[in-house]
């Protein structure tokens, strides 16, 4: 007699919040580029948004052992090795304050990675779009905080979020 076995996803008992660090640099070329103000997407005192060209890089990550260059273009939610920049001035004084930092990635219940948004968003209600996702949601506002923290999800063509858990959140 063959019987089916229900499978399920595990309950999210505690959303794990993390500090990202780059895990090393990407081969290739270093590029120059300057650092000009603490980060928007990740504001902490070793995050900062530079330019290199014309690119924005928000954030790039400092190490108290490395102060000529940093690392750009690393991310929990994809390639965690940096590019490395070559600073063609020093970094600024960081405007950060220790601990109020939102999360700047995501890691959601159903598999999506969804990344702080910098610069001008739409609204959604009275509140900003904050997040955009890999699986192209939305996320307005920021996460509600707790043991497990929820966001309010909005997908293409949706007129309601939905609540959704974090699995882990990246400052």
């Amino acid at each position: 007699m063959d019987s089916a076995v229900a499978t399920s996803t595990p309950a999210v008992t505690a959303t794990k919040v993390l500090h990202f660090v780059p895990t090393g640099i990407r081969s290739g070329d270093v590029s120059a580029g300057d650092c000009w103000v603490t980060s928007l997407a990740a504001p902490r005192n070793d995050a900062w948004r530079c330019m290199v060209d014309s690119v924005i890089y928000d954030p790039c990550f400092s190490s108290p052992a490395q102060k000529d260059f940093v690392l750009c273009d690393a991310s929990p939610a994809g390639n965690t090795n940096g590019i490395k920049v070559k600073l063609t001035s020093p970094l600024p004084a960081s405007t950060a304050e220790n601990g109020d930092g939102k999360p700047w990635v995501l890691h959601l219940s159903n598999g999506a990675y969804c990344t702080f948004m910098t610069g001008a968003t739409s609204l959604v209600g009275d509140e900003r779009v904050n997040y955009a996702c890999t699986d192209n949601a939305l996320i307005p506002g920021f996460p509600k905080e707790g043991t497990v923290w929820t966001v309010h999800v909005l997908h293409d063509g949706q007129k309601d979020p939905v609540t959704t858990t974090v699995l882990q959140a990246w400052t």
